[in-house]
């Protein structure tokens, strides 16, 4: 038994009617900024995760995930959550970085690693929400103002 088979073809492609629709790109979401930078005095500057260089911070920038934060000496500046309106006062001489974060639902965090340096820690809500700061010796999570230094 033969079997024939015939396949037409167009020349050179498809016809304009016969084309597969284009996929839409796919789009990255941006992560929302988990701070911004406020109250700027001195030589202030910020490190992006996704970065290799430092560069020098202005007034209102955003900050995510793994971003760091350094001051020099007589510097200082203000990080306002964006979450829950925490503030950390980041002193002189002092680097940081915008911990990741795993929130609980109703349970807004600030984490944070100081890495050098000095921050005051005030927290809107004490019942509500949680404020966790890690050092090269140690963690400390509080629900109350608290200063590290």
């Amino acid at each position: 038994m033969l079997l024939a088979l015939a396949l037409t073809a167009s020349p050179l492609g498809c016809d304009s009617e016969d084309k597969p629709e284009s996929l839409a790109p796919a789009t990255a979401t941006q992560p929302a900024p988990r701070a911004h930078l406020r109250g700027l005095k001195g030589n202030v500057q910020i490190k992006r995760a996704t970065a290799d260089e430092w560069s020098t911070a202005s007034d209102g920038v955003p900050l995510y995930e793994n971003d760091k934060v350094r001051t020099e000496a007589g510097a200082g500046a203000d990080l306002v959550f964006a979450g829950n309106g925490s503030t950390v006062h980041l002193g002189g001489d002092s680097l940081i970085g915008i911990a990741e974060t795993r929130p609980r639902p109703g349970r807004p965090r600030t984490d944070l690693t100081v890495l050098r340096g000095r921050i005051d820690a005030e927290v809107e809500r004490p019942a509500t929400q949680s404020l966790s700061v890690t050092t090269p010796a140690a963690t400390i999570q509080a629900g109350r103002e608290i200063v590290f230094q």
